[in-house]
């Protein structure tokens, strides 16, 4: 943070201890010990401390309009507590804070450009969105977004770009819960207790003297390349994490934007094998660890592995066994090679508990191992069927092929049975925490401090999203 914005004056006891507290705040989070630490206590940190963000925020703009808090010292306070705000709150921000600069260097920090701030579109990023979703096929392939001038406006440094609040370097990891509200269909059964369903890589790409910050990640059809300000985006993420390898260094930089196009050019598909050292079919997890090897860093070891025996039993009913180990994106925060850069908080931290919620549930009934005593659902069933005729390359299967978008190259590698089973469970799951959500923000609105553990632990609060999970065969 600059200057320019954020400290109180002695006038102002109240909001110095504010901007006081936001600083200590966010440092406590950072320094928390993650190699060797609990990972449901990080979750619980991580939650709580973003709940908190989001009640910071209000009462930051509850002051500014009581008129105990200035213009200057709010703007530091927003850009120290690194929130994303949405429109009704910006349109609060923007009526006591109307300093366009100051508005501007706000709001560029949550990728939004200000009209009469141009000195901030840099920083803010592109202001074009592509409307890409998280794991869906789409017709932005990084040959023809690079066509589009804006997506290389951004703020670059020495090393990589400042952007989000964050300064960003090439081979930074991205671990995100990604806006895909059904899917941790695997990610959370595995132990240790994930953070994040998804992890992706940051590069620059390089073409024609133009630089494009990007993110590379897997998805249903294989790996691909996304703008940056895409992927950090609050349609594409409700929060993500930046983790940074200790030996990545500038000399490593070129050779990671080149392996990250060979690997978006060769994989076929997505691996359900998160370890298979084969290149052709990728897991979101095994990305990160392609491409340090491919600039010659030693491998990235996994740490988790499905261990609990109820969820081996449900997991060998429908063909997926030789899990272990299970490379999961909680192991490279839990890797000492692996440092915590910052966060991006897309300010969506209901959405996410919501999801939490419905998580244990569903691991829970997993958990008791009697999938194969009740029938599986209908959708099951016409899947497995399909994906059998698209893999022999039958009549019906080009059919399926045409309408579905995949062919027998491109389905993803793993059981059959076991990619059958996806689609209605995350269409079930995701169903689920919608109809939580509302619960969720109901329980959590007027809150000032949230005992994330406590909550998740609650009966009532499990029982709520018992009703809402149907489940039936499960």
């Amino acid at each position: 943070m600059t200057e320019t914005w954020g400290n109180a004056g002695d006038h102002d006891p109240g909001s110095r201890r504010m901007v006081e507290t936001i600083r200590a705040r966010t440092r406590a989070y950072g320094g928390y010990p993650r190699h060797d630490g609990d990972t449901l206590d990080l979750l619980a940190l991580k939650i709580e401390t973003s709940h908190w963000r989001r009640v910071t925020a209000r009462r930051l703009l509850s002051m500014a309009e009581a008129g105990t808090m200035d213009a200057a010292t709010l703007a530091g306070a927003l850009l120290e507590l690194k929130l994303f705000l949405f429109e009704e709150e910006r349109s609060r921000l923007a009526t006591v804070l109307r300093d366009p600069e100051a508005l501007g260097r706000v709001q560029a920090q949550m990728g939004i450009r200000h009209p009469e701030a141009p000195d901030h579109h840099l920083l803010a990023g592109p202001d074009t969105d592509l409307k890409i979703e998280v794991n869906r096929a789409s017709p932005w392939p990084f040959q023809r977004w690079k066509e589009m001038r804006a997506f290389g406006e951004h703020e670059f440094t020495a090393g990589g770009v400042r952007y989000r609040g964050l300064e960003m370097a090439p081979g930074d990891m991205i671990l995100a819960n990604a806006n895909l509200d059904g899917n941790f269909v695997f990610s959370s059964l595995p132990d240790p207790k994930g953070l994040f369903s998804h992890a992706a890589v940051f590069v620059i790409l390089e073409e024609e003297g133009r630089r494009y910050p990007a993110v590379v990640e897997t998805y249903e059809r294989g790996v691909r390349a996304i703008p940056l300000s895409i992927f950090l985006n609050p349609r594409y993420v409700a929060y993500a994490e930046i983790y940074r390898h200790r030996g990545v260094t500038s000399d490593h930089h070129s050779g990671l934007a080149q392996a990250a196009m060979r690997v978006v050019r060769e994989t076929r598909g997505y691996n359900f094998h998160s370890c298979d050292p084969a290149r052709d079919y990728i897991s979101c997890t095994s990305l990160g660890r392609i491409l340090m090897e491919d600039v010659g860093l030693p491998p990235v070891e996994p740490r988790s592995g499905v261990v609990d025996p109820g969820i081996l039993r449900t997991l060998d009913f429908i063909d997926y066994r030789g899990l272990d180990p299970f490379f999961a994106p909680v192991d490279y925060l839990l890797n000492p090679d692996f440092r915590f850069v910052g966060f991006v908080d897309n300010n969506q931290v209901h959405r996410v508990v919501a999801r939490e919620v419905v998580e244990a549930v569903f691991r829970e009934r997993v958990a008791r191992g009697t999938l194969g005593h009740r029938r599986l659902p209908l959708p099951y069933y016409l899947n497995l069927w399909a994906i059998g005729q698209v893999r022999r390359g039958t009549t019906v299967g080009r059919v399926i092929s045409r309408f579905a978008g995949f062919d027998a190259e491109s389905l993803p590698k793993g059981p059959d049975p076991t990619i059958a089973i996806i689609p209605p469970a995350e269409r079930e799951l995701t169903r689920a925490v919608r109809r939580v959500l509302p619960y969720v923000e109901e329980r959590l609105e007027g809150l000032e401090e949230l005992d994330f553990l406590a909550f998740l632990r609650d009966p009532e609060v499990r029982e709520t999203a018992a009703r809402r999970l149907g489940m039936a065969w499960l």
